[in-house]
């Protein structure tokens, strides 16, 4: 008898490979503190790092989910989906090709190109092919903000070209250009789009969401998002009304994560009823990293803090992985868990997750405990570098175990 593999499933194989390339180039990248790799440029492969993990990896997972979850299973099964994600794979593989050997060249920049371009076509017919219901509006004002924040955030790309040829890149619009890009990403796309899936789960087993909390809980968190992005701007044109203007955003962010808590506490007991095992503890994770991330944006509005947490590129690094890596991975992993389009019952995918989360927390907790150091100016942890290269070679290994698993025992 023939198995009929959903897309959503196919997909997120194929997203589990891209994130093992990403993390391989993750481990080469800790590798060249420890020994010197004479022919690499470092800043290309970090380019080509971060392009295939957040293109390759969150994109694409996200692009399975929100098919799974929001469309008719006749939709689902588009030829137009099918196509669209080969192609949005080929500047991928483009990117991981191109971004390591030529860094941001004329290839490279026309694989991401391409890629934004992929991306507007899945916004539009994914838009087009939702079906508007009662059930599911509260999710999917979450996940439509989250697309315009996604097709924001592209706007900066476009723009980069011509701030470049006017001979301006490192200058202060050339920075906040790229601040933008990135703030939009991971503040806007990223979060909102978390949060329109895991309400989305929740109404598909039955919850009855607190509609006037999660209201108040979405205008708050876009109204900050929006005004948080100046903090990125006071580093070049620090004028006393940019700052209140950021400190605003931050305080608005954190009365929604308040409303959020408030949310959670009415599901808490729900939660901890339906989720077990390693499905609960991954949705876990990502919601204690949600509210980290949020902690810390709000720690940093104190100037000195500020200062510390964007000069010591330690913190910079702990906070980027908190997010992708604490938060989106493993909801994604969690979330797909759970719908059985990512198999956790085989030994080798539960190896696997332990070793990915063992170097997702193992690193975390040396990132910031190396920050801290520096902060106070203590030194560095015995052997800081071969420790970390270490931590981070498990995460590569636990990606390869899972998606192996993958391929190995279908989930059924």
């Amino acid at each position: 008898m023939n198995i009929v593999i959903p897309p959503a499933q196919s997909w997120l194989r194929i997203a589990l490979l891209n994130f093992f390339a990403a993390t391989v180039l993750g481990a080469i990248l800790r590798f060249a503190f420890v020994e010197e790799i004479t022919w690499m440029d470092y800043r290309n492969v970090l380019h080509g790092h971060s392009h295939v993990a957040m293109l390759g990896w969150l994109y694409l997972g996200i692009y399975a989910l929100l098919i799974h979850y929001f469309l008719p299973k006749e939709k689902q099964a588009s030829k137009f989906y099918k196509w669209l994600f080969w192609l949005t794979e080929a500047t991928v593989v483009g990117m991981f090709v191109a971004f390591p050997i030529k860094g941001y060249t004329g290839l490279s920049i026309f694989f991401s190109s391409m890629h934004i371009i992929f991306s507007y076509a899945f916004m539009w017919r994914f838009l087009k092919d939702r079906v508007p219901t009662g059930k599911g509006l509260i999710p999917f004002r979450f996940v439509k903000a989250s697309l315009w924040f996604m097709v924001l955030s592209t706007l900066a790309i476009w723009s980069l070209p011509v701030i470049m040829a006017m001979e301006m890149r490192g200058s202060a619009l050339f920075y906040a250009t790229v601040q933008f890009y990135l703030h939009f990403q991971f503040n806007g796309w990223f979060i909102f789009v978390v949060l329109g899936l895991f309400f989305k789960l929740l109404e598909n087993n039955g919850v009855q969401l607190p509609k006037g909390k999660v209201n108040t809980f979405f205008y708050l968190l876009t109204i900050s998002c929006i005004l948080t992005y100046v903090l990125a701007v006071t580093w070049s044109t620090p004028l006393p009304f940019l700052f209140w203007i950021n400190s605003a955003g931050v305080a608005i962010q954190f009365a929604a994560l308040f409303y959020f808590l408030l949310i959670y506490k009415d599901l808490r007991a729900f939660l901890e009823e339906k989720f077990s095992g390693w499905i609960r503890h991954l949705l876990f994770l990502s919601l204690i990293c949600f509210v980290l991330k949020i902690i810390i944006q709000t720690a940093i509005i104190i100037p000195q803090l500020a200062t510390v947490a964007y000069t010591i590129r330690n913190f910079v690094l702990g906070f980027i992985h908190l997010l992708l890596l604490g938060m989106m991975t493993c909801f994604i992993l969690g979330l797909a868990a759970d719908s059985k389009l990512v198999n956790l019952a085989s030994k080798s995918a539960k190896i696997g997750l332990v070793l990915l989360l063992a170097g997702i927390i193992l690193t975390e907790l040396l990132l910031f405990g190396q920050g801290t150091m520096l902060w106070v100016g203590v030194g560095f942890i015995p052997a800081y570098y071969e420790v970390i290269f270490g931590a981070s070679v498990l995460i590569p290994v636990g990606v390869l175990l899972l998606a192996y698993s993958q391929f190995l025992k279908p989930a059924p």
